[in-house]
């Protein structure tokens, strides 16, 4: 245990060095720009625009004042409100599972939404006496690491807890032979959003072969992908786990957490393992996920075996006091202090958020899809794509905006447009990464909730909806601007 030696440290570093410790490569700082693999900051960039939720954003002042001001309860003993790292981390568990309409519910801490998912995997293992299949929904609309980690595997060359590993290897515990991972796509060959009901009897069909085989069975609810879709519906994974109890278990990925937050609560009644993240839609740094366990989960798990190779991966404080308690499991490291900061900056988000009535939330959606929708109607180098419109494009605020390119060449020009919206003369400008759809490319333009924050509380003072509206129109209007400007460039040296 190195918890003095993490305290200490603590003591002495900033909040915005801290959160982006305790996570792989992809949340290290660069030492010349200060900014991680996503382009993004652990400071607030208050004179960035940045419509990137859907990947990574840089953190609100309100979360960055939350996480700089629990910082402080935690090492100096003079400040209000001063505590014990067990009573911070203990606290940090009680308002996950509060904010997320769960209170009382058991929570572990996880580095990504992919670590998340390697948890979680790891859970239902050490329930499990049988080989298990993993059956989870659209690779390619995930995290890029979540097939090798759906299948027991590193899925980068080191652990959120610093240990050097091999991407691709089998984790201890977790033995290659026994552990299979099945995808189940969410669109079909020409990138059109399949029905629901094919999704859903694939799934079906998959655990019904996996059951005949003699393996249990992991299914996965995705409910929203990198492009805002959903896929596998809970009725269908009801019933799937209801053709054999304890064989078949459930997951809901809600790691970008744009749904109905309580959803989740009727999926721990009915027995599903949740996973989220706050560092997508609720904006924290990158990345600060969480596991919601059901009742009857850890029930099952008080003397089972958890699988040692995943001791790399979490901390003791990451599981709530009671799971210690109760499981015994013999940690080899105290605490993650950058995990807990990045969760208490999301939790500002959350909790402001939650105070909004959802009938303002979800027009404030709507309002930034239709202004999206108008400004991309007949723009060169960019456009909405049928099949990427819909009426989840409300419900999700992630706009998919097709890049115009030759098709071999479209995912080549999306990262360029994404570099250079970030680093061309101009407006800092950040939207999420691309993701290939068929033979096109898409830049997905998200709303967060620091943004509905924003416009709620000019609402509140009075502002008739246009005018709350008109700093994040006004920001959108800078982002496409810069973005024809740079395909126009683009198009030049094309033609050269």
């Amino acid at each position: 245990m190195k918890s003095q030696q993490k305290l200490a440290a603590a003591a002495s570093a900033s909040p915005a060095i801290l959160m982006a410790s305790g996570g792989d490569k992809r949340i290290w700082l660069d030492s010349v720009s200060g900014r991680n693999r996503y382009g993004t900051l652990t400071r607030p960039a208050e004179d960035e625009i940045s419509f990137s939720s859907s990947t990574a954003s840089s953190p609100s002042a309100l979360a960055f004042a939350a996480a700089t001001q629990s910082l402080s309860r935690l090492i100096n003993p003079a400040a209000a409100g001063a505590v014990t790292y067990d009573v911070w981390f203990n606290q940090l568990h009680q308002h996950i599972a509060a904010a997320l309409g769960c209170a009382g519910a058991r929570t572990i801490l996880a580095s990504s939404g992919t670590d998340a998912e390697l948890l979680g995997l790891g859970i239902v293992s050490a329930l499990s006496p049988r080989p298990l299949t993993n059956v989870f929904v659209a690779p390619d609309e995930t995290g890029n690491g979540v097939p090798q980690a759906a299948a027991g595997r590193h899925f980068s060359d080191i652990t959120a807890l610093g240990l050097a590993v091999q991407p691709g290897e089998e984790i201890a515990g977790l033995a290659a032979e026994r552990i299979e991972a099945r995808a189940i796509a969410i669109r079909d060959e020409a990138g059109r959003q399949r029905a629901a009901v094919d999704i859903d009897a694939d799934m079906i069909a998959t655990v019904e072969g996996e059951l005949k085989k003699g393996r249990d069975v992991v299914v996965h609810v995705l409910d929203t992908s990198k492009t805002g879709l959903t896929g596998v519906t809970r009725d269908a994974a009801k019933y799937a786990a209801s053709l054999a109890p304890g064989r078949v278990r459930v997951m809901i990925d809600a790691c970008q957490l744009r749904g109905e937050i309580d959803d989740l609560r009727d999926d721990l009644a009915n027995g599903f393992i949740v996973l989220v993240t706050v560092s997508k839609f609720f904006a924290a740094p990158p990345f600060a996920g969480a596991l919601l366990l059901p009742d009857d989960i850890v029930a099952q798990l008080r003397g089972a075996s958890f699988p040692p190779g995943l001791l790399d991966y979490t901390a003791a404080q990451d599981w709530c006091p009671s799971l210690r308690d109760e499981l015994k499991i013999d940690f080899t490291t105290e605490m993650n202090i950058g995990l807990g900061l990045r969760w208490q900056a999301g939790l500002a988000n959350l909790q402001r958020f939650n105070a909004i009535p959802p009938t303002m939330a979800a027009q404030i959606k709507r309002e930034f899809v239709d202004a999206i929708r108008k400004r991309a109607f007949g723009e060169d180098g960019f456009f909405i794509h049928p099949d990427d419109d819909g009426c989840h494009l409300e419900s999700r605020a992630i706009v998919n905006l097709s890049v115009t390119s030759e098709e071999q060449s479209s995912m080549v020009r999306a990262k360029a447009v994404q570099e250079q919206l970030r680093q061309a003369a101009g407006a800092v400008c950040h939207v999420g990464q691309p993701v290939r759809v068929a033979n096109r490319a898409v830049l997905r333009v998200a709303l967060s909730a620091p943004h509905v924050i924003a416009v709620s509380e000019r609402l509140a003072l009075g502002d008739g909806l246009p005018a709350a509206m008109a700093p994040l129109v006004s920001q959108l209007d800078t982002l496409f601007e810069k973005w024809q400007q740079i395909h126009q460039g683009l198009a030049l040296s094309d033609a050269s």
